[in-house]
Formats: C-alpha cells, sequence, structure tokens
C-alpha cells in the first residue's frame, strides 16, 4: 500500500494578477474624466472615498487568481462563493494522493450553545488523541479500499466515492478583488473590531489568514480601508 500522508495545514499561493490601486482610480475616474481617466495614478483618498461610500464595482477592476491546497471539506465551502472562477483537480481523471488532514493540538473541538448563538473550545486531550486516532485510522483504510478497487479495473470516478472529506485536493481560485474581500470578511473571525462576527470553521480560517497577507501586500490603502471598516467588503 502506498504509504499515507497527514497534514494540518493549508497551502495558499498567488498564482497570478491582474490590476493595481491605479486600475480602481482610472475605473472610478472613467464616469467623469472618460479617455482621461487613461491618466489617472494612485489616488489614497479617491480610494477611501469610494471604499467609505460603498462604491463598490471600481474594485473589480483587480483579480487575482490562488493556488490552494486544501481538503476536501474545505473545498466545498469555497464553491459557494459564486463570484468566483473555479478549477479543481477532479478525482474522476487523476488518481488521488493519499494526504489526508488531521488538525493539530490547537484546533478548538467543542462548540458550546445552539445555532447562532455558541461558542468553540478546546475541549481535552483525550478528546484530541480520539480524534486524530479515528481520522489516521480511517485514512489508511479508505486508502487501501482505494487501491484495492482501482487494481481491481474499477473506474477512478467509482472507486473514490468512499474516500473520507479530509483528503486533500487542490484547486485554482480566481476572483475580483471585492470579491476576495467578501469571502475575507465571511471566513475569518477579526475579533472584537468586526461589524459582523464570524463563525468561520477553522480550516478555512487558515486559508482567509494566507490570502489577506497577500492583499495587505499588493493593496495597501484597500487592506486599510477593509480594516478600518469594521471588516466589510466594500
Amino acid at each position: 500500500m502506498t504509504e499515507v500522508q497527514f497534514r494540518s495545514d493549508v497551502t495558499v499561493e498567488l498564482v497570478d494578477s491582474m490590476g493595481t490601486e491605479e486600475n480602481i482610480v482610472r475605473a472610478a475616474r472613467v464616469s467623469t474624466k472618460g479617455s482621461e481617466s487613461m491618466e489617472s495614478t494612485k489616488n489614497t483618498g479617491l480610494i477611501k472615498y469610494l471604499y467609505r461610500e460603498a462604491h463598490g464595482v471600481p474594485f473589480e477592476s483587480c483579480t487575482l487568481q490562488f493556488y490552494f491546497e486544501i481538503p476536501v471539506f474545505v473545498s466545498r465551502q469555497i464553491v459557494k462563493h459564486r463570484l468566483s472562477s473555479i478549477n479543481e483537480e477532479s478525482g474522476r481523471y487523476k488518481e488521488m494522493a493519499p494526504v489526508f488532514y488531521v488538525p493539530d493540538s490547537t484546533r478548538m473541538l467543542q462548540q458550546v450553545g445552539k445555532t447562532g448563538d455558541y461558542k468553540f473550545e478546546k475541549g481535552d486531550p483525550s478528546q484530541f488523541e480520539a480524534l486524530k486516532w479515528v481520522l489516521e485510522n480511517t485514512a489508511k483504510n479508505s486508502w487501501q479500499n482505494y487501491e484495492t478497487l482501482l487494481e481491481s479495473g474499477l473506474a477512478k470516478e467509482t472507486a473514490r466515492m468512499h474516500l473520507p472529506f479530509n483528503i486533500y485536493s487542490s484547486m485554482y481560485f480566481t476572483a475580483n478583488l471585492r470579491s476576495v474581500l467578501n469571502f475575507l470578511s465571511l471566513r475569518k473571525d477579526w475579533g472584537d473590531d468586526a461589524v459582523h462576527a464570524s463563525k468561520a470553521q477553522h480550516e478555512i480560517a487558515l486559508v482567509a489568514d494566507k490570502m489577506a497577507e497577500i492583499v495587505k501586500d499588493k493593496y495597501p490603502t484597500v487592506w486599510e480601508c477593509f480594516v478600518k471598516s469594521g471588516y466589510q467588503a466594500v
């Protein structure tokens, strides 16, 4: 049997991007300057005005493409962000890789409270060890069964049916900056300064953390506006 691997992290890499903060300014100024907008340069004050007054369309002038390696249960959350273009590896056409997600001991395990009004608590070490044992043994057994089905001549699309949701998948996620900000607003708990509390799952928050660092670096004025707005998308 092929060796099964376990990870507790996610991969987020910026593959490509189109547009800078100057593109946002030009897109906004075309409404009043027409072709003269082509000469526009970065204007921090205008960007802040647009964000503050919720003029969101100019922020769609910038596009980012990310590469993700994530557990399948996270990719199923990501596809709900419909204002994006997604291309994910297919278990119909390629043999899956024996890499499975198992959280580390820092992950909160218990949900306390009712739907809409709850918090997460760490739990005790025995719960973590039980979860780890179940996830690892399920992964090893399911992968052995997967290889057995492939060796028997079954198509990949049928052999994969029993694989658990914590197996890793790879994905390209392409979205405009406005949609990326919406993703970040929803998929991380930004703390007491956030206008709206997020109950994002730990694993997709790991994705949001890494995406946020990229956005902050490429669009510093926009990021400043995002933070000042209470982590709301424009």
